[in-house]
């Protein structure tokens, strides 16, 4: 990590610095020339991009916009140097014809344009909606689909449709020529793939393993593979011979809307609506690399003849370039491979665990970051956890139903609990370390004996999910909030229902205060209830929110309470009084996540708006923003310990990253470690007179936020020119002899400096 890093005068060159973390680092002076970032700077469209692809010599990509307008760039200078307007409606795809001389869209109707001209040639229009499109290698047809179910094929010369292929149910998405040009692959809505000869017109194959719509089909670059991608989280590398499943690709965490091939046909990439490109292994099924930083789905992917590069176009408005074939070695992701739903620290603050979508929990070190354990054992995702009193015991729930024992020491899982019908939502610790709370979609409580591993207690009562579990801190009970628009509080030992807490909308998050003696929860009637346990009144309603809430928490010392709504508004209120003391405005979207200090002064929020913001609670000013997250934040928990003052978040993306908060005159956040190095941040870094940087790479560090002007050759340039001026004026004074004199010794100290920058610069 090198968040805040004093790299001045460093000498960087050659250095791979793909998804380095450069927030705030001096970069000053530093030499950079040779260095790879692992990207190139985004296109930013003024509209959503639905499709891009290379030329076949790579000197050109053509982005298709949601406008209707096709964009076609110079890759040598990444430069617009023409467009092309057809319908004003979506380009859903764009390829070029094998000699490039040609471009096929389609947009409502399919068009077959002139690169030279810029001129419709062929408008191919009797297909209702068309959806995709796909020249074949020889160059003499073209492929349509769409919301007709049907594929035509069409002549290119003539613009004539030569056959049509029927046997789709619902819209095809996407169809692909095999690399000999004798098949068509094509999926559908319809949560198929079949394999169509084109000489007979017959399907040779229906694969049907997919359980959701097909959105992408592709084939190998030697024509023995399909590979087609599901709104099912899944990738099928198909055998184009026997027509069955060899090889399932998983993990992407969402729906994966395009898949294709390297030209070598040694990586598969894909792009989903996680807004991640990821590569993969087609013989191992092993993912080689997630690229991170697209900020909405991904609808396509290219990859650049040589498979050095990848363009990804997103629903964001921009076309990323990945820089792939640097020569730099792939490595699998570490950390988790779906998106990370709860972090909390060990009660010594030593360990962080972290529960996933991909069925593990892993402990980390807090100093170093270090992965110790991953304990692996549910086979759906994990949505709660929480460690024991004393630290050495970890408990789990998930969707697979069941509440799972962890021996933390040695990731061994000490028992499986079962019993519940349905998802189990929320768990919680009992102060004292002898039971285990859980709670599910249907309402039912469950409290367990850890040392018999039975469970002890069953209470019936909502009507809905449970959202929430919370121990009271010195009493021996327990409340539950729930869908139901109720808080029930429980006494532990007889299972008795104390009392039952009505609220207008749905309860999300409730909290108890230090004292145990008041409950205060949040939901979706837009208010702050703040309850009395011991006689079930509401003590007090606080207004002011204009959106549903979605998080709450008492401070430490008890007189405050934070709540954060979904329109993405902070309020800290006194609980006394009842009195609005700040409202902290900042985040764009809705809360996911909020905590204190362990001292109360500062309250950390994270959001979907893919920011963390933290706030002093005496001024309600906020003192740091944490950008350049990938994906939203869903779980943020404060280190325990009075010794340090550092929080721990877990992200969408499945990363966990831990930061230091630094006080002083102007309090800085600075990143820890991260169990992802999959974000490229360089927002606030300083680049003032770095040497060696390109004009490409100083783009991209412009475009994500650095500060400064690197080192430009002319600047020395010019101040030799100056020099060399006043000695001119001097020659009028000096004899011939002494002027040539002048100018020889002066000379080297131009042309030297050029020549040294050309050889440093990285063009």
């Amino acid at each position: 990590m090198f968040d805040s890093a004093n790299l001045q005068d460093a000498d960087l060159r050659k250095v791979t610095l793909r998804g380095a973390w450069l927030r705030c680092a001096d970069l000053r002076r530093a030499q950079l020339s040779g260095v790879q970032f692992g990207e190139l700077p985004f296109i930013k469209e003024g509209t959503g991009v639905r499709s891009c692809t290379y030329s076949p010599d790579g000197s050109l990509l053509a982005t298709g916009l949601y406008n209707g307008d096709i964009n076609i760039y110079s890759t040598a200078s990444w430069e617009l140097t023409r467009t092309f307007s057809g319908r004003k409606s979506l380009v859903c795809g764009i390829v070029f014809s094998p000699n490039g001389d040609h471009l096929v869209s389609c947009s409502g109707d399919a068009r077959i344009w002139s690169i030279e001209s810029g001129t419709c040639i062929h408008i191919l229009s009797e297909n209702q909606g068309v959806l995709c499109v796909a020249y074949s290698p020889r160059g003499d047809t073209i492929a349509t689909a769409g919301g007709d179910r049907a594929i035509r094929v069409w002549d290119v010369e003539t613009g004539e449709c030569r056959l049509i292929l029927i046997g789709h149910t619902k819209d095809v998405w996407s169809i692909v020529y095999s690399p000999n040009s004798s098949q068509i692959a094509s999926g559908s809505w319809d949560k198929t793939v079949r394999i169509w000869d084109i000489e007979t017109e017959m399907c040779l194959y229906i694969l049907k393993d997919h359980y959701d719509s097909v959105y992408g089909v592709t084939y190998s670059p030697q024509g023995d593979r399909v590979a087609s991608c599901s709104h099912d989280r899944t990738i099928r590398l198909w055998d184009v011979e026997t027509g069955t499943c060899c090889r399932v690709l998983g993990g992407q965490g969402d729906g994966i809307l395009t898949v294709t091939y390297s030209p070598q046909g040694d990586t598969v990439a894909s792009g989903s609506l996680n807004n991640t490109v990821q590569l993969w292994d087609p013989e191992t099924g092993a993912c080689l690399q997630v690229l991170t930083g697209h900020s909405n789905f991904i609808w396509c992917i290219s990859f650049s003849p040589q498979g050095g590069h990848i363009a990804s176009a997103s629903d964001d408005s921009t076309v990323r370039l990945w820089d792939i074939g640097f020569g730099g070695t792939r490595q699998a992701p570490v950390g988790h491979s779906g998106g990370v739903h709860s972090v909390k620290y060990s009660p010594h603050g030593d360990l962080v665990a972290s529960g996933s979508d991909d069925g593990t929990i892993r402990i980390w070190d807090v100093q170093t970051g270090v992965c110790h354990r991953i304990l692996a054992g549910h086979t759906s995702w994990i949505r709660s956890i929480a460690f024991s009193p004393r630290g050495d015991v970890l408990a789990s729930a998930g969707y697979d139903r069941t509440v799972r024992v962890w021996e933390v020491e040695t990731g061994s899982c000490r028992q499986t609990l079962t019993g519940h019908d349905t998802y189990v939502m929320a768990i919680a610790y009992s102060p004292r370390g002898d039971q285990v709370a859980s709670g599910d979609d249907s309402g039912i409580v469950r409290i367990w004996d850890i040392e018999a591993g039975e469970c002890s207690h069953i209470f019936i009562g909502h009507t809905s999910g449970v959202t929430s579990i919370v121990y009271s801190p010195g009493k021996n009970q327990i409340a539950t909030s729930s869908w139901d628009r109720t808080v029930r509080i429980w006494d532990v030992d007889s299972g008795v229902c104390l009392c039952t807490l009505s609220h207008i909308g749905a309860v999300r998050s409730i909290a108890y205060s230090t004292q145990s003696d008041l409950l205060a929860f949040a939901g979706d009637d837009m208010t702050v209830r703040l309850w009395n346990v011991a006689t079930g009144d509401c003590r007090a309603i606080l207004i002011g929110h204009k959106h549903d809430l979605s998080s709450i928490a008492y401070s430490p010392i008890g007189d405050q309470v934070a709540s954060g709504c979904n329109g993405g508004l902070v309020k800290l209120w006194n609980v006394k009084t009842g009195e609005c003391l700040h409202a902290l405005a900042g985040h764009t979207s809705h809360i996911t996540g909020l905590v204190f200090s362990q001292n109360g002064s500062e309250i950390v929020t994270g959001g979907s708006d893919n920011t963390v913001r933290l706030w002093d609670v005496v001024s309600g000013q906020c003192q740091a923003v944490i950008q350049d997250l990938t994906r939203s934040v869903t779980s943020i928990s404060w280190n325990p310990t009075s010794s340090t003052d550092c929080f721990v978040i877990g992200c969408w993306n499945g990363s966990v990253r831990q930061w230091q908060v630094t006080k002083g005159d102007q309090p800085h956040v600075r990143l820890c470690w991260s169990s992802k190095n999959d974000t490229f941040s360089v927002r606030d870094a300083l680049i003032q007179d770095v040497r060696g940087l390109s004009r490409l790479n100083k783009q991209l560090l412009v475009q994500r936020g650095a500060v400064g002007e690197p080192f430009v050759r002319l600047r020395e340039v010019s101040k030799e020119v100056i020099s060399m001026a006043s000695v001119v004026s001097g020659l009028k004074q000096q004899p011939n002899e002494m002027a040539l004199d002048s100018i020889s010794s002066t000379s080297p100290s131009v042309e030297q400096p050029e020549k040294q920058e050309r050889a440093e610069e990285d063009l």
